[in-house]
């Protein structure tokens, strides 16, 4: 339900490649450990695989020859089964319905920022829910919002076909897990299949190594040594998180920050990367 339209995209990548020196993921990193940062790096990420990524932003990177890295929910690439919180959100997006109450407590629906107030609490009770009393829960939900549990996802996510021709064109691919869990929430061989099968799976359609990850949610409490275990084991190079800040020589390659760019000023936006980068 967070987007900024494509022209204020537009604008925001024409002034990362004005006044930042754009770079792949992978190479940063790689160039960290050499302490080989140059001024004003920085790296574009997307989460998840949705399609938009490829109809709306993958034209304007083309087109300015910006890098960026996509991290991939494998399971959802040419599935008929949208991932949990897309449910939600297809959901909260179609109902007519004024209001919902979940547990006792009144979510009004009235508005779009209603609507999305109920959805963000909602997706954080949801969390720390096992994946069968969650898909109960679900279902339950999206009954009381009377739309279907079921829509079509073909259309909201990559297919492997444009992961293919995309990684022709300057974009990388990262691993975000299978079905897009909450890795700490797991048993070990559960976590372990999640990273590795993700990872194996890309490798497979792509055709080369895959080195980038992304932690599904991507907080604090998402992620532990246990999982960054895993990964250098599972020969992955860095880790993202949705840590809010910036980072440097000396952070964790498996506790990178990043920062979103919502802002509808692109001049805002670009602002607000410079000053974060001086504060922290």
């Amino acid at each position: 339900m967070d987007s900024v339209p494509i022209k204020v995209f537009a604008r925001q990548m024409e002034m990362l490649r004005k006044f930042f020196n754009v770079l792949p993921l992978e190479e940063l990193v790689e160039r960290a450990g050499k302490s080989d940062i140059p001024a004003r790096a920085i790296a574009i990420t997307f989460d998840d695989g949705y399609r938009d990524n490829y109809q709306n932003a993958f034209p304007i990177l083309k087109r300015l020859n910006l890098p960026a890295t996509i991290f991939v929910t494998t399971g959802a690439i040419d599935s008929d089964a949208p991932l949990w919180h897309d449910t939600l959100f297809n959901a909260f997006w179609r109902t007519q319905r004024k209001a919902i109450s979940i547990n006792g407590t009144e979510y009004p629906l009235n508005t779009v920022t209603e609507k999305r107030y109920a959805v963000d609490a909602l997706r954080q009770y949801l969390r720390s829910y096992p994946l069968e009393n969650r898909n109960t829960l679900i279902h339950k939900i999206t009954a009381q919002l009377e739309v279907p549990v079921q829509f079509c996802s073909n259309e909201l996510y990559l297919s492997w076909d444009q992961i293919r021709e995309m990684s022709h064109a300057n974009i990388t691919f990262g691993a975000h897990t299978v079905t897009h869990p909450i890795l700490t929430q797991l048993s070990a061989r559960e976590m372990t299949d999640e990273i590795t099968i993700s990872k194996t799976t890309l490798e497979r359609q792509l055709g080369c190594p895959v080195r980038l990850f992304a932690y599904p949610n991507g907080g604090r409490g998402d992620f532990d040594e246990g999982v960054k275990r895993v990964l250098k084991e599972a020969d992955f190079l860095c880790a993202v998180t949705i840590l809010w800040g910036t980072n440097n020589l000396c952070t964790d390659p498996f506790e990178l920050r990043r920062q979103s760019l919502w802002d509808f000023d692109p001049q805002l936006s670009m602002l607000k990367l410079g000053w974060y980068k001086l504060v922290s």
